[in-house]
């Protein structure tokens, strides 16, 4: 019989060290970091150290050996390494005074591409797709950051570009379905090719760039999520067939900039996100007109036809109608079958109503609302946007650019924004009161167009009115103990109408507890009865109320049924036929849902307190 070795089976055979890795692969451990960031591999905890480490009880950070095993045959690990050789070499030429030597070196440097490592780790793209959420998240907040000397203004450029290339698509798409704007930056929602998609946008304020962070191992996650994003920008362009990259234009850019900036040209268009002359892909009063009238004319053929004969329709009928669904009909109901009722499609399906929710507006953005955030949110939902900032931009008059440049009819200009001023249905205005208004248009606050977003539908204006005390901004993805702070009306009028059953309930236990009591004192020893009576005297207290206080009480404890005795010792049992480490955890978790129970109560009373407080501020009024 074979004996067998220590430590050369089990946890010490499937993990390995950190130092151990670094040593196989022959790297250095700011090379190994990159390379495990790149292909996907942390640390993994073992269940038990001790083994894992081969008796040794020192903190070690552990990989999977099959993981290390796997990075041997890398292709970047070897670019890895002749980086390291290029760098000695241009250091020795610089040292040497070899100018023209260095040059050539730097212009056949080693470069390394993440193509191969993107296919592997995301073999079909709605995988990139789903795990879009932290390269989206970390792309914005570079685009955020101000050049320093740990993040070059290449690298913000890039990040920003590529962002600007995300809203852009998401916006002309429609794709939007949630936004939440909270402290730390405002939370998007997009559901693209079926996948729900969330990131964070920091607000565009001055960032003061921390010490304390390793912008190293930031770096090398944004350098992979670039190379990611790009592949599905341009599966989502190539899908949409839209021209990838989507060409700038430079006047926009020197201007407000942002996605308004991006000309998205296709086979058979070319447009632009936000333009002076904005069109709206509203459908006009003519077309809805035709097409509810081929649709009639369609359903008087099917309804002529018996017997479920076929309809013959031509090819111009298929084209126009494009929307219409199948409906499907029971089959009549016999003595021995009865025929199951078979639900028909939905026509109007609520996201496609969210997609044009702002098609008949046209929104005056004044230039102290955010831009960027609001633009974005109208667009993803059909609507034309009108920047104050843009039009300064376009009727202002720069007097050095006039010398240089054609000369401009600005009388034409003023005409035309005049036009489009007309058209302006909605202005959005961040101010406490305004010195004039226009007549015609509604004024609202930035929050309306969130939340009528987020419900889906278009909320009335009057909360949003400019001056007025807004709603709550509530998070649209919910609370994550499960509080509802709109559902507590409906759970106020259920408590309302359970407490007048209980009352009337307790009315009838009352009367029939009084007549058990009687017959328990007639019962009692007269004796023990004086003596209580005494005893009360003494206090103070009349022993019949006291008595008729002391029912009300035990009439108020819920009497358990003989049912929920029985499920609390059934309960208690499997309790007791736990283990201690089934105990503790059955207890941790017991101990979780009563923190959020309490918690839920809590936000409710603190509810039910501003409530009142707002209904006696109306009585007073």
């Amino acid at each position: 019989m074979r004996i067998k070795k220590k430590h050369q089976a089990g946890a010490a055979k499937n993990f390995i060290t950190r130092t151990q890795a670094v040593k196989k692969l022959q790297l250095s451990l700011a090379d190994f970091r990159r390379i495990c960031i790149f292909k996907g591999i942390y640390p993994r905890a073992p269940r038990n150290a001790k083994k894992a480490n081969k008796g040794s009880t020192a903190p070690t950070t552990f990989y999977y050996t099959k993981d290390i095993q796997y990075l041997l045959h890398e292709p970047v690990i070897q670019k890895f390494r002749d980086h390291k050789i290029f760098a000695r070499k241009l250091s020795r030429a610089l040292g040497r005074g070899d100018v023209s030597d260095a040059k050539r070196l730097d212009e056949n440097r080693p470069r390394y591409r993440l193509d191969m490592i993107v296919k592997e780790r995301y073999p079909t793209f709605l995988d990139a797709v789903r795990d879009l959420d932290d390269a989206l998240s970390m792309l914005f907040l570079f685009a955020a950051m101000p050049a320093s000397d740990k993040v070059s203004a290449r690298v913000t450029e890039d990040a920003e570009k590529l962002c600007n290339q995300w809203m852009a698509y998401v916006a002309r798409e429609r794709l939007l379905r949630k936004v939440f704007v909270s402290i730390k930056g405002v939370y998007y929602e997009a559901e693209v090719k079926g996948q729900e998609v969330v990131w964070l946008v920091p607000f565009k304020f001055p960032q003061n760039v921390p010490t304390d962070v390793d912008f190293r191992i930031m770096l090398t996650f944004l350098e992979f999520y670039t190379t990611l994003l790009q592949f599905v920008l341009y599966r989502l362009y190539a899908d949409a067939g839209i021209v990838y990259p989507p060409k700038i234009d430079a006047a926009k850019v020197q201007g407000v900039g942002g996605i308004s900036a991006y000309v998205m040209e296709g086979k058979r268009e070319k447009e632009s996100l936000l333009q002076i002359s904005t069109t709206t892909k509203a459908i006009t009063e003519s077309e809805m007109a035709s097409r509810a009238q081929t649709i009639a004319t369609v359903l008087n053929k099917i309804t002529d036809r018996v017997d479920g004969d076929v309809i013959a329709t031509t090819a111009d009928d298929e084209e126009e109608v494009i929307d219409t669904l199948d409906k499907f009909t029971a089959l009549p109901s016999t003595d021995t079958v009865i025929s199951d009722i078979i639900p028909q499609p939905d026509e109007t399906l609520p996201e496609d109503a969210v997609k044009t929710l702002f098609s008949p507006f046209t929104f005056y953005v004044g230039r102290e609302v955010p831009l960027e955030i609001v633009e974005f949110t109208i667009l993803s939902l059909g609507g034309t946007v009108v920047s104050e900032s843009v039009l300064d931009g376009y009727l202002h008059v720069d007097t050095d650019a006039l010398l240089d440049a054609e000369e401009v009819d600005f009388d034409a200009r003023q005409r035309e924004v005049d036009a489009l001023l007309q058209k302006v249905t909605h202005q959005v205005c961040d101010r406490p009161a305004l010195a004039s208004r226009v007549p015609g248009r509604i004024y609202v606050q930035p929050q309306w167009v969130f939340d009528s977003l987020n419900r889906g539908r278009l909320v009335p204006v009057d909360e949003y009115a400019v001056g007025a005390t807004l709603p709550p901004h509530l998070s649209p993805w919910g609370d994550g103990a499960g509080y509802d702070p709109e559902g507590i009306g409906k759970e106020e009028e259920g408590e309302e109408s359970e407490e007048v059953d209980e009352e009337a309930e307790s009315d009838e236990e009352e009367i029939e507890g009084d007549v058990e009591v009687e017959e328990e004192e007639e019962e009692e020893d007269e004796a023990l009865q004086h003596q209580r009576e005494l005893e009360s005297e003494a206090k103070g207290i009349i022993y019949s109320s006291a008595a008729s206080k002391k029912r009300k009480r035990a009439d108020k404890k819920p009497k358990k049924s003989a049912e929920e005795k029985q499920a609390e010792e059934e309960k208690e049992l499997r309790k007791i036929m736990m283990t201690n480490k089934q105990k503790k955890l059955y207890n941790q978790m017991q101990y979780g849902i009563q923190k959020k129970e309490t918690r839920r109560e809590t936000l409710k009373t603190k509810r039910r307190k501003l409530e009142k407080n707002k209904q006696n501020k109306k009585r007073v009024l």
